[in-house]
C-alpha cells in the first residue's frame, strides 16, 4: 500500500543523483495517486521579488528584496508559502502551520504583512503516477515532518537540519530495546 506523502518533506539521500534534487529538501504540497506536487525548500536564486513581480508592490512593502526560490525544475506560476493562518490553502493534514497561495490579492497582502514568514517560489517539483513511489522505493529520499522552523531556516542549513530531524525520529520511534549504545552489534 502507497503512502501518501502530502505534508511531509522529502529530504534528498546522499545516492540521490539527480542535479536538479543534490541535497534538496521538498516540501510536498499534494500527493496522491494522480501524482506528488512539491517545493524545493533550499534553493534561492539571485533575483529579487522586485525583480519579477508584476503585482504593484503595495506602499509599505517589506519585503520587495526577498529572494526568489526555485522550487524544482517544472515552470509554474509565483507561489508564497508562508505562516499566517488562512491566507491561501493549507498544506497537508496534520497541524504543520503552513499555507500556500498563488493568488494575486494574497500575494500583495503578504508582500506588506512583517508578522508572516513567507518563502516566494517560483517553479516546481512535480512526479507522474508512480514515479516518487519508485524514486523512494530506490532510497533516493528519505521522509521527514515538515514544519514552519524547518521550511524556514537558513536555506544553506534547511538540508543538514532536516537529516539529523529525520535520525532523531528513527531513534524515537525505536523501543528502548533497541536502541544500541555499541555500534558493533548494528
Amino acid at each position: 500500500m502507497v503512502e501518501f506523502l502530502s505534508g511531509k518533506l522529502l529530504i534528498a539521500s546522499p545516492y540521490l543523483n539527480d542535479p536538479n534534487f543534490l541535497r534538496s529538501v521538498v516540501l510536498i504540497v499534494s500527493h496522491d495517486e494522480e501524482g506528488a506536487f512539491g517545493l524545493s525548500l533550499n534553493r534561492p536564486t539571485d533575483q529579487r521579488l522586485s525583480q519579477i513581480v508584476e503585482l504593484s508592490m503595495p506602499q509599505g512593502s517589506v519585503r520587495e528584496d526577498d529572494l526568489i526560490f526555485e522550487g524544482g525544475p517544472v515552470d509554474g506560476p509565483l507561489l508564497a508559502l508562508h505562516d499566517l493562518v488562512g491566507i491561501g490553502s493549507p498544506v497537508g493534514q496534520d497541524s504543520s502551520g503552513l499555507w500556500l497561495t498563488g493568488d494575486e490579492d494574497h500575494l500583495r497582502l503578504l508582500l506588506s504583512r512583517v508578522d508572516a514568514r513567507v518563502r516566494f517560489v517560483s517553479q516546481y517539483s512535480g512526479w507522474g503516477p508512480g514515479q516518487l513511489d519508485h524514486e523512494m522505493q530506490c532510497g533516493g529520499w528519505l521522509v521527514g515532518v515538515a514544519n514552519a522552523d524547518v521550511v524556514f531556516d537558513d536555506p544553506e542549513q534547511v538540508w543538514e537540519t532536516a537529516v539529523k530531524r529525520c535520525g532523531h525520529e528513527i531513534l524515537s520511534s525505536l523501543s528502548p530495546g533497541l536502541r544500541f549504545n555499541d555500534p558493533s552489534v548494528n
